[in-house]
C-alpha cells in the first residue's frame, strides 16, 4: 500500500511537470535567465516545485477522499471541518504547505524580499503548530529521555484553546527554518536538492515503516514518488529547476517528517549532514566577510567549489549524492550513541573536507 502510492504520487508528478515546463516555456512564465553564478547557460523554467506541490496534493485530496482520518494518514487527531473529516495534523501539514508554495511560487515568477521569505517559512511553522506538529521530547542515546513540554501557554482562538508549548514549538520554528533554507542553498546544481531528498525521504520512510508509523511512511513515500517523477526533467543537463517553491516544500517535508510520530532528527542530520554543514559553512564565511549570510550571491556552496576544481556537473552531483547515501545507510543501520558519535566524527571530516576544497581552490587559482 504504501509502494501505491509513491508510485502514483510519481507517475502524477511526472505528467504534471511535462505540463508545467510547456506551459512555462510557452507563456514566457518563471524562466531562470542565466546569471554569472549559475551552471545553466539558456533560460529554464523554473516551476518544477509547482507540480511536485501539485503532485503532494492532489495525492493528498484523493488519500482524504478515500480513507478520511483512518488509515494511511491517520496521525491519531481526528478533526472535523466544513463537514469534512480530516486527521488535524495532516491538515496542517497541507495547509503550511499550501502557504509556503504561495508566497514562493510569487517568489518564482516576480521576486519577493528575502524577510518575506523568511516569513513564509516562520508562518508555515506556526501552522504546523497551532494543528498539532510538533516535538516534545529527544531521545536521548546518554541516558533519560530530554522532554520539551515544561512551560505551556494556553491560547484561546475563537472556540478552541491551543497549547504553545515554548521549547519545543522554539525548536520546531528553527527547525523548519534551518531546513527550508538549507534545500534551497543546495539548489544551484542540477538534480542534488531533489536527489538528496529523494534519499532522505527513502531512508525516513523506511525508518516510519519498521516502527509501525504508517502515516509518516506514507507521507515520504507521496513526497519520494513526486520526486521521482520530476527527476528525469532536473538531473544535468536540467530541463527544469525546482525553484524555491520546489526547494522550500522539500525543506518543509524534511522537517515535518523528522518530527511527527516521534524525533527522527538524528537520521535526517545524517542523510542530509553534507547539506546542513554546508549550510552552515557557508554562512560562517559570509558572516566573517562582514556579507548578509542568507542572501549574498556567490559560488561558495559545496557544488560550486566542486565544480571550480574541474569536476562536471554529473560528476559533482555523483560525488554529492554517493556521499549521502553512504550517510544514509549509516543511519539506517547504526543506533543510539553509536549513531551520535557516528554524526559528530562526520561532521570533523565535512568540515575538514570545506578547508581542504577551499585550500586547493587557492592553489588552482595561483597557478
Amino acid at each position: 500500500m504504501i509502494i501505491f502510492w509513491g508510485a502514483l504520487a510519481t507517475v502524477f508528478s511526472f505528467f504534471l511537470t511535462w505540463l508545467v515546463r510547456n506551459w512555462a516555456l510557452k507563456n514566457k512564465i518563471g524562466l531562470s535567465p542565466s546569471r554569472k553564478r549559475d551552471i545553466h547557460s539558456k533560460p529554464t523554467p523554473r516551476l518544477g516545485g509547482l507540480a511536485i506541490v501539485g503532485t503532494f496534493l492532489l495525492v493528498g485530496i484523493i488519500l482524504i477522499g478515500l480513507y478520511a482520518d483512518k488509515g494511511p494518514v491517520d496521525f491519531g487527531f481526528p478533526y472535523k471541518a466544513l463537514g469534512i473529516t480530516i486527521d488535524k495534523r495532516f491538515l496542517g501539514i497541507l495547509l503550511a504547505t499550501v502557504f509556503i508554495s504561495v508566497v514562493m511560487l510569487i517568489d518564482d515568477i516576480k521576486g519577493v524580499k528575502p524577510s518575506y521569505k523568511l516569513l513564509s517559512q516562520i508562518g508555515a511553522a506556526l501552522i504546523l503548530i497551532l494543528t498539532g506538529v510538533g516535538l516534545v521530547y529527544f531521545n536521548n542515546p546518554f541516558g533519560n529521555t530530554i522532554y520539551l513540554d515544561s512551560i505551556k501557554l494556553p491560547i484561546q482562538i475563537g472556540s478552541n484553546v491551543f497549547n504553545l508549548v515554548v521549547w519545543a514549538d522554539i525548536i520546531l520554528i528553527l527547525w523548519v527554518v534551518l531546513l527550508t533554507n538549507a534545500t534551497n542553498f543546495i539548489d544551484g546544481l542540477d538534480g542534488l536538492a531533489a536527489t538528496l531528498g529523494l534519499i532522505a525521504f527513502v531512508i525516513l520512510g523506511v525508518l516510519s515503516y519498521t516502527v509501525g508509523q504508517t502515516a509518516t511512511a506514507v507521507l515520504s513515500s507521496v513526497v519520494a514518488g513526486a520526486l521521482v517523477g520530476f527527476l528525469p526533467f532536473n538531473l544535468p543537463p536540467a530541463k527544469m529547476f525546482l525553484g524555491d517553491v520546489g526547494s522550500m516544500f522539500i525543506g518543509l517535508m524534511l522537517a515535518i517528517t523528522s518530527v511527527i510520530s516521534g524525533g527522527k532528527l538524528a537520521a535526517l542530520l545524517m542523510v542530509f549532514s553534507l547539506v546542513i554543514l554546508n549550510a552552515i559553512y557557508v554562512v560562517i564565511k559570509r558572516i566573517v566577510k562582514g556579507q548578509n549570510p542568507f542572501t549574498t550571491p556567490d559560488q561558495s556552496h559545496l557544488h560550486h567549489r566542486l565544480l571550480r576544481l574541474g569536476l562536471s556537473p554529473r560528476g559533482a552531483l555523483f560525488i554529492l549524492v554517493a556521499c549521502s547515501t553512504v550517510f544514509g545507510l549509516i543511519a539506517l543501520l547504526s543506533y543510539g550513541q553509536i549513531k551520535v558519535y557516528l554524526l559528530c566524527l562526520l561532521s570533523v571530516i565535512a568540515f575538514g573536507g570545506f578547508f581542504y576544497l577551499d585550500y586547493k581552490i587557492k592553489r588552482k587559482r595561483g597557478r
